[in-house]
């Protein structure tokens, strides 16, 4: 009698059916592949062969599992990883590799990436300045602080007006008479100028030469001889209006901090008193009347310490010429010699068009005492900056140094290199994760636990980067849902009931024939 046919037909109906359980139980689970149970039918051993053979049944011939991409979810964890595509993670279990679709990683308190059961991601190392090494290993973040930069070069574009006036501090003005019909210098007591210069603590004594002078020009001409004998020869520059006011200057604009005009009251030097002072001051960074325009940005030191770098623009009697102060945290300007006073400035100038013309950068260096490499020096950029009839703007500053940065965040890109974000704006490479792939994933031997492990049906890992031969991309934030088709595996779950039903109903029939055998007489 036919039992044995019904019998194996409840066995793979029955065997089927725990197949599609499995499936629909893990429905939720993030990275599973479904498995199929496959059947093959079952004949007896026959030496004589033939055409009338009836085969004994049907027996399970594997249960296979499909590999085909499940969906992709976005989750809020950056470490969670869905490979778009073939491969499979990495795992690494002291040294044991193990294989697996499920990409919901974190770090564990040592700072390595691993999976829910403690299994660490694997991959491509990366050293302590973010360069990806030629070791694979387990992938260990690197939590600490993003070293600072200084400062190389700070850009400043801007527009100049061309409309401004020269500074009043671009001369120094000493009140002298003009009594008719000529101006007279007494010979007892001598009159004097007293010139101070800017970081200056001695002022240079003029005596102008005891006379009778025609014209405040005339004057004008003696004291500048007087000038020119002394150390100030070339630097200062004498000159007169129409109302009698004699003005003085540097060779470059608002460089004289102080002048000091002594003699008697009844001298043609006509100040009030015994001593009179320039009634305006040179260039200082205190003082908004001695300079254009001005702006500043934030720039940086070795250390990270953030300092301030002020830039001065003032504009000079010539229309297309303008002096460049610069300072930092309001010291003293680099371009004033603290010792003599000497002003060197940095000079610009631009054609008739307002387009910057020459230098378009100079370097500047300033002394800190932030425990820092000093002097903290780098090149400031102007290339951009205009002199057209607007008012003054600043378009654009830029620098490319940054302070230190604490870790704000991770990312991962398609081709799993790992990104740590820094509060500085800085990033730097953790590692790179890597993919492996199988000749046969069939063949792999499910371990449970969302893992596989190589065995000989499968063939040997071919690992590689995301992206490369014919593995898939990695997305961050993101996991592969399980491949499982519920509505497919419900439908499938019917057909194996009604198989069983059909089958039991086989050898419910088989029993009615014995039964009927049974019961002759």
């Amino acid at each position: 009698m036919a039992f044995q046919q019904g019998l194996s037909g409840l066995s793979i109906a029955s065997k089927a059916l725990d197949a599609i359980s499995n499936n629909v139980s893990n429905s939720g689970t993030v990275g599973f592949k479904q498995s199929t149970a496959q059947f093959s039918d079952v004949f007896a051993a026959s030496l004589a062969g033939g055409g009338t053979q009836v085969g004994i049944g049907a027996s399970i011939d594997k249960v296979s599992q499909q590999f085909n991409q499940g969906n992709i979810s976005s989750t809020s964890n950056a470490l969670d990883l869905a490979i778009n595509g073939q491969g499979f993670f990495r795992m690494s279990d002291a040294g044991t590799i193990t294989y697996s679709r499920n990409g919901q990683f974190q770090t564990d308190k040592n700072g390595y990436i691993v999976n829910a059961a403690g299994l660490r991601l694997t991959g491509k190392l990366a050293d302590s300045n973010g360069v990806l090494t030629g070791t694979t290993g387990d992938i260990k973040l690197n939590f600490s602080d993003a070293k600072p930069a200084s400062t190389t070069s700070a850009g400043y574009n801007v527009n100049l007006d061309s409309r401004s006036a020269t500074p009043s501090a671009m001369g120094k003005a000493a009140v002298f008479g003009t009594a008719a019909p000529s101006l007279t210098v007494g010979a007892s007591p001598a009159n004097t100028l007293s010139i101070l210069v800017d970081g200056a603590t001695t002022p240079v004594t003029v005596s102008i030469a005891p006379g009778t002078y025609a014209d405040t020009g005339s004057l004008v001409t003696a004291i500048q001889t007087a000038i020119d004998q002394t150390s100030l020869k070339g630097r200062v520059k004498v000159a007169s209006d129409s109302t009698g006011v004699i003005n003085f200057a540097s060779a470059r604009s608002g460089r004289l901090s102080d002048i000091n005009v002594t003699g008697t009251a009844a001298a043609a030097l006509n100040v009030p008193g015994t001593t009179g002072t320039a009634t305006n001051s040179a260039f200082s960074i205190s003082d908004p009347t001695s300079y254009t325009s001005t702006t500043s940005q934030t720039v940086y030191d070795s250390l990270g310490n953030a300092h301030t770098q002020s830039m001065y623009f003032v504009k000079t009697a010539q229309s297309n010429i303008w002096d460049v102060y610069t300072s930092l945290d309001g010291g003293f300007p680099p371009e004033i010699d603290p010792v003599t006073g000497v002003h060197t400035p940095n000079t610009i100038s631009f054609d008739a068009n307002g387009v910057l013309q020459t230098p378009t950068s100079f370097t500047t260096s300033y002394s800190v005492s932030t425990g820092s490499v000093t002097p903290l020096a780098f090149t400031v950029d102007l290339d951009g900056t205009t002199q057209f009839g607007n008012s003054f703007g600043v378009n654009q500053n830029t620098q490319d140094g940054y302070t230190t940065g604490k870790l704000s965040g991770l990312t991962v890109d398609a081709d799993g290199t790992i990104q740590g974000n820094f509060s500085n704006g800085q990033s730097r490479v953790m590692g790179q994760v890597w993919l492996a792939s199988f000749q046969n994933p069939n063949g792999l031997q499910s371990l449970g636990g969302n893992q596989w492990a190589v065995t000989n049906a499968s063939g040997p890992e071919q690992p590689n980067a995301p992206g490369t031969g014919s593995l898939g991309v990695l997305q961050s934030a993101a996991v592969e849902d399980s491949n499982v088709n519920l509505t497919s595996e419900l439908v499938n779950m019917i057909t194996q009931q009604r198989a069983y039903q059909a089958n039991a109903q086989s050898i419910k029939t088989q029993d009615q024939i014995l039964q009927t055998l049974v019961n002759l007489r």
